[in-house]
């Protein structure tokens, strides 16, 4: 069988990568060899912690490769001592040198989770829920040396059926298996020369960014909606999160962070209502049903579920009936 003798070196590291690797293995595709990040300290003791792609690897008894520089002539020689016919990339982190992309003979295909030229850059999963896109989907490129640039070798388009509740761990999980099934089957035919690459229209391209917690900051003048998009795509990191007050009087001036009065809370589950906001967004209050909410500028949003910083994450309906008098702050 023509996979059986594809020569793969794997770049992955999160646990995106360790879907598709394991969807290789699965099919007798197991790369000759895996490169990913370097072990980094983790937790309160600090320990050296191994990517996700380097546990996986290890377990099938692939050789781990992982350089600091993956573009120093001592690793590229390392590398070309593989002689593998080609390189897959998911999700490894580094920018990859074209000397490093010229070694294989067959290119570099890179498992882009996004419908390419949308959604190009490191947060295609958390973008494509935060604008509200109601298809997506997985491509495989072939790495040039610009951002999720190069041309098209496949794609398979994700009807988010259900736009309303899907999360970024459930998108991220779908689209990875998605990713590793469509690069199982692609692989053999680009290999014999079945594929053609098609250009991306640059024209159409969009980006995306790096998100920070910052970027989780609730504005609640925003549609209920939109902060809706925002919970379910930035949970769980870096957090979907807002201010609430203690309970104090603050005679009308809302408070800068870090003052005294206020709490930072994260909204780790919710959902919008039908049910107008009568009050300034950013007043808790209950729905009709009796759940926590809070007014944006148009509907009630239903607080599922929090955190308190600090604490152990609590239902709405329990919080609300022991802070009945907070009010959230943006």
């Amino acid at each position: 069988m023509v996979h059986n003798s594809i020569k793969i070196v794997f770049f992955g590291t999160p646990p995106f990568a360790v879907i598709i690797l394991q969807k290789l293995i699965n099919a007798g595709m197991s790369p000759a060899a895996v490169v990913t990040a370097p072990d980094k300290p983790a937790g309160r003791g600090h320990r050296l912690a191994s990517p996700p792609v380097k546990e996986l690897a290890e377990k099938h008894a692939i050789p781990v490769l992982q350089p600091e520089k993956p573009k120093e002539e001592a690793f590229l020689k390392v590398l070309r001592s593989y002689g593998a016919d080609i390189f897959v990339i998911a999700a490894y982190g580094k920018i990859l040198s074209q000397a490093l992309l010229d070694i294989s003979p067959k290119g570099t295909i890179n498992v882009h989770p996004s419908l390419l030229p949308r959604h190009r850059g490191p947060s295609p999963i958390q973008s494509a829920i935060l604008s509200g896109d109601n298809t997506t989907g997985v491509t495989l490129m072939l790495t040039d040396k610009e951002m999720d640039h190069g041309p098209i070798i496949s794609d398979f388009k994700f009807q988010i059926s259900d736009l309303k509740k899907i999360t970024y761990p459930e998108l991220h999980d779908v689209l990875a298996t998605l990713g590793g099934d469509l690069l199982v089957q692609t692989l053999p035919k680009w290999i014999t020369g079945e594929i053609t690459p098609q250009e991306q229209d640059h024209a159409k391209a969009t980006y995306t960014k790096l998100f920070t917690k910052e970027d989780g900051h609730i504005d609640w003048t925003k549609s209920a909606d939109e902060i809706d998009r925002m919970v379910r795509a930035l949970n769980p990191r870096p957090g979907a999160w807002s201010l609430i007050n203690s309970g104090c009087p603050t005679s009308g001036i809302i408070p800068e962070v870090g003052h005294p009065e206020l709490l930072r809370v994260k909204i780790l589950q919710g959902h919008p209502t039908n049910e107008f906001s009568l009050e300034k967004p950013g007043t808790v209050t209950k729905t009709k049903n009796g759940h926590l909410a809070a007014s944006t500028r148009d509907f009630l949003f239903v607080i599922d579920k929090l955190q308190l910083e600090g604490k152990m994450p609590v239902e709405g309906r329990i919080f609300y009936e022991n802070n009945s008098g907070v009010s959230f702050f943006f």
